[in-house]
């Protein structure tokens, strides 16, 4: 009935075709049909971009006649960019559905790292806590297996190298247009990897930053007994028993102190206080004299590298005990200008170093474009 009076009134048949489709692609079932076709050649890699709908153009003021016979030449439409086929460089998240949403990230600034131990290892938040935990239990499991097999280190790693070769080959097979996409380049999978080993490793330099920075006197003295014990256990335990005893500590004893710290507290105070007590009323000779004689026998009974060590815990015991004002003046008579020659001396050496790096390409550096 409508195109018998569109003929009636005289008008072109194929502007009213085009009228008609353009009405019917404003329905609401339309609409949602296309929204689901531009959706699935986005999941699965449509080889084509999918083209922006014609837009009609206004009206001019005079209509010229139209031959019925040819219709009038149609603009052609621009092209939609396809997120899918798409890369940013700049978003933490690029937009390929080959590639899950990086979650977690933050900026590094905004991350206080000693914090967010000290939570973890208190179980203050219990999910993440139980997350770390396990996640360390399966990290020794496999540590333990690899220490524990015949095959050396390389010859697994190729095994793991073919091993993703094959499964490449195999979804290269059964589904090539997303085996095509599937890169790990710039993937938010490999993005976030990046996210996470830089998190711990701003972890660790926070944790260095606290407990090995050195200034404080006490604190270095207790860091190093510390450390020199862990590594004498560290001869008499196997690697792997000892990092599987440092792990559950980890996530145990903050615990078990934190809740009985009254009784702890004051068992510690008393030994200490009491021993604080007796060696005050020593001279300081006798003193350097009770710690520097045991360390002279460690000295001679112990390899090359504990001597090492032993020396710098006497260094540490001697600045714990020095008097503020005697160390100050020995510092700056005798410590700085050491420090000022060597500064001195490594300035042109870093800087020729920087140079060499720089005029060679050793570092990987973006290439110049040539003009």
């Amino acid at each position: 009935m409508a195109d018998a009076a569109d003929h009636a009134l005289g008008k072109d048949p194929v502007e009213v075709v085009k009228s008609e489709l353009a009405a019917s692609a404003d329905t609401p079932v339309a609409g949602a049909v296309k929204q689901v076709a531009s959706e699935m050649k986005t999941a699965f890699g449509s080889p084509q971009p999918d083209p922006v709908p014609e837009k009609p153009a206004p009206a001019p003021a005079a209509t010229p006649e139209v031959n019925p016979i040819k219709p009038a030449p149609v603009p052609a439409a621009t092209p939609e960019v396809n997120p899918a086929k798409q890369l940013n460089f700049t978003n933490l998240n690029p937009a390929t559905p080959s590639t899950p949403p990086m979650v977690g990230s933050a900026a590094s600034d905004d991350v206080d790292y000693v914090a967010f131990i000290n939570e973890t290892l208190m179980w203050t938040n219990k999910v993440r806590s139980t997350f770390y935990f396990v996640a360390g239990l399966l990290a020794w499991v496999v540590v333990r297996a690899v220490s524990k097999s015949d095959t050396t280190l390389f010859t697994g790693l190729c095994y793991v190298l073919l091993a993703s070769l094959f499964w490449n080959f195999l979804r290269a097979a059964m589904a090539p247009a997303y085996a095509a996409r599937c890169t790990w380049a710039h993937s938010a999978v490999t993005r976030f990897a990046v996210a996470s080993a830089t998190a711990t490793i701003n972890a660790a330099a926070a944790l260095h930053d606290r407990h090995l920075h050195g200034i404080d006197p006490l604190h270095t003295l207790e860091v190093g007994l510390g450390l020199w014990l862990l590594s004498l256990l560290g001869r008499a335990l196997p690697f792997v028993t000892l990092v599987l005893l440092l792990h559950l500590g980890a996530f145990t004893l903050p615990v078990a102190y934190r809740a009985n710290k009254g009784r702890v507290d004051g068992l510690i105070a008393d030994v200490y206080g009491k021993a604080q007590a007796q060696y005050e009323k020593l001279d300081r000779r006798v003193r350097a004299t009770a710690v520097l004689v045991p360390m002279a026998l460690l000295f001679v009974l112990l390899p090359a590298l504990d001597r090492g060590v032993a020396v710098f815990i006497c260094l540490a015991y001697g600045r714990v005990w020095a008097k503020p004002d005697e160390f100050a003046s020995f510092q700056k008579k005798r410590l700085e200008p050491v420090g000022a020659t060597l500064h001195k001396a490594m300035t042109p050496l870093t800087g020729t170093v920087t140079t060499t790096l720089n005029k060679y390409e050793i570092t990987p550096t973006p290439r110049k474009k040539k003009i």
